[in-house]
């Protein structure tokens, strides 16, 4: 299990379906480990800065020139790419396990996500190919930072900052961005289960539970909500829960058995065995973590 402190980290050698964090690539060369084809279960942004990049995916390809801004979420499966020899532009990588626990309100957004797969290239102005390489960098020299006491918090809210900027984008180029009506069955029944997560969170952690809200079987729900977001539908409703356990841990006076109380669990223990099961560490220790 990840320490608290490996929650945020950079991953420049083994791009891949196994991606667990945030990596930064400013050159192809960089992406070589990457074994294709592999289907995609993170968040890919590529901006083609200069020159020509061509991505092969799923039946169809995309070229991107100069200027050209790509998302790819999870569900598409990358079978090879190319570049002009004047290629020049950077690759951001984030896990859905990062951006789940980085922007809690996901249902906010999920219609953009659902934009990524079928839209997933744009053309952007001068002065949006200067914002998108700001964030990057100053992203890239967060993580470097080893001693910030806040570096975490930090990087998450770059983070969070540029998934929002790059959501304004498309939104910008593709008008019906927030409109859940249009989606594909799958899609909407992601959006859906998000939205229930989001209310039921704090009292409820059975995937059983929120199939039968949305009339369907949890094996059928769980399969959906994996190839749509490329993770589990107890991983996003574990996600919800330790997010706002840490909160509670973090930000508040309660005791260990209040938060235990106050995110529905039988008992203590229990709460602490799932918490070092999700995060790897127990509360007491998470909480002893944050004292100066």
């Amino acid at each position: 299990m990840a320490d608290i402190n490996e929650d945020i980290s950079i991953n420049r050698a083994a791009l891949g379906a196994y991606i667990d964090h945030i990596a930064v690539f400013d050159r192809l060369e960089e992406i070589k480990p990457l074994s294709l084809p592999v289907k995609v279960d993170f968040i890919l942004s590529i901006l083609c800065e200069h020159g020509t990049l061509t991505i092969d995916y799923d039946s169809t390809s995309c070229h991107l020139t100069e200027r050209s801004l790509m998302v790819m979420r999870p569900g598409h499966t990358l079978k090879s790419y190319s570049a002009s020899s004047d290629f020049k532009g950077h690759m951001i990588v984030v896990s859905t396990k990062l951006l789940g626990n980085t922007i809690p309100a996901l249902s906010k957004v999920i219609p953009c996500l659902v934009q990524f797969k079928d839209n997933p290239a744009i053309k952007l102005t001068p002065e949006e190919v200067a914002g998108q390489t700001g964030l990057r960098a100053l992203l890239r020299n967060k993580t470097s930072v080893k001693n910030h006491p806040y570096c975490d918090d930090v990087v998450r809210s770059l983070l969070e900052a540029m998934f929002y900027e790059t959501l304004g984008l498309y939104s910008t180029y593709t008008p019906s961005l927030s409109n859940p009506i249009s989606m594909k069955r799958r899609d909407e029944l992601l959006y859906r289960f998000i939205q229930a997560v989001e209310k039921h969170y704090a009292t409820e952690r059975s995937v059983a539970f929120y199939a039968d809200m949305l009339c369907v079987t949890p094996k059928h729900l769980s399969a959906t909500i994996k190839e749509t977001s490329g993770r589990t539908a107890g991983e996003w409703i574990d996600s919800y829960v330790i997010i706002e356990a840490k909160t509670l841990l973090r930000n508040t006076g309660l005791t260990i058995q209040e938060v235990s109380a106050k995110l529905n669990f039988s008992n203590q223990s229990f709460f602490g065995k799932y918490f070092k099961h999700i995060t790897g560490i127990s509360p007491r220790r998470y909480r002893s973590s944050l004292e100066p």
